[in-house]
């Protein structure tokens, strides 16, 4: 749930990619509840006090991880935002949904899910942390662009409608059958095949929301 090292980064950079590699993998082995800040230090060779110098608390340090993951997906608020302003909104659609696709079928997305599934009757603090960090972050930040496209006809409320009618197309059963090992990923071009309605769909239904 990791973004890959890059070349010249600060030293204290570099020891917090390490905390998050070490901390990813340490989540989807043992959970959440059986993750402690020790065992991740121990996992990515700093002192509990480093650990602490980057994450105030475990669950900061876990909404980093999953922070982390929709970065390398392009899924983050800063790089949605910034597609959206230099965008038209049929393309920024189908980039958007692509990314959120390959995300979803990401082999480390698919088994945090079936932790947070796992642990959720026990422990709704992860789920909570985990919703608020990926899916919540991600509808937030995609209600907010559908506003401004919409801006000033479309309101607060509708955008945020649209942001989540939109990711409930690409889900779709796919994601349920991903999750329940019944189907395989999707290739490229089908990947292509699948955004390409629910973009039509979605923009047919801004329209209509933008004329009322």
């Amino acid at each position: 749930m990791t973004e890959p090292r890059r070349q010249g980064r600060p030293k204290s950079e570099e020891k917090r990619q390490d905390i998050l590699r070490a901390a990813s993998t340490l989540f989807l082995k043992e959970g959440f509840a059986n993750t402690s800040m020790d065992s991740v230090a121990k996992a990515s060779g700093v002192s509990k006090q480093t650990v602490y110098s980057h994450f105030s608390s475990k669950d900061s340090l876990f909404k980093a991880a999953i922070g982390s993951k929709c970065r390398s997906y392009q899924l983050d608020a800063l790089q949605i935002e910034d597609d959206a302003k230099a965008q038209p909104m049929p393309k920024y659609l189908t980039k958007v949904g692509t990314q959120f696709i390959k995300l979803l079928q990401d082999p480390d997305a698919i088994a945090l899910f079936r932790v947070i599934i796992a642990e959720g009757g026990n422990n709704p603090r992860a789920a909570e942390l985990f919703y608020q960090a990926g899916p919540l972050a991600t509808l937030d930040t995609l209600g907010a662009a559908f506003k401004r496209y919409g801006s000033p006809a479309l309101g607060t409320e509708l955008a945020h409608k649209l942001a989540f009618d939109f990711c409930a197309l690409l889900k779709g059963e796919f994601h349920t059958m991903l999750l329940c090992g019944l189907r395989q990923p999707m290739t490229d071009s089908e990947i292509s095949a699948h955004v390409a309605p629910a973009v039509e769909k979605i923009t047919t239904l801004f329209r209509a929301y933008c004329t009322k």
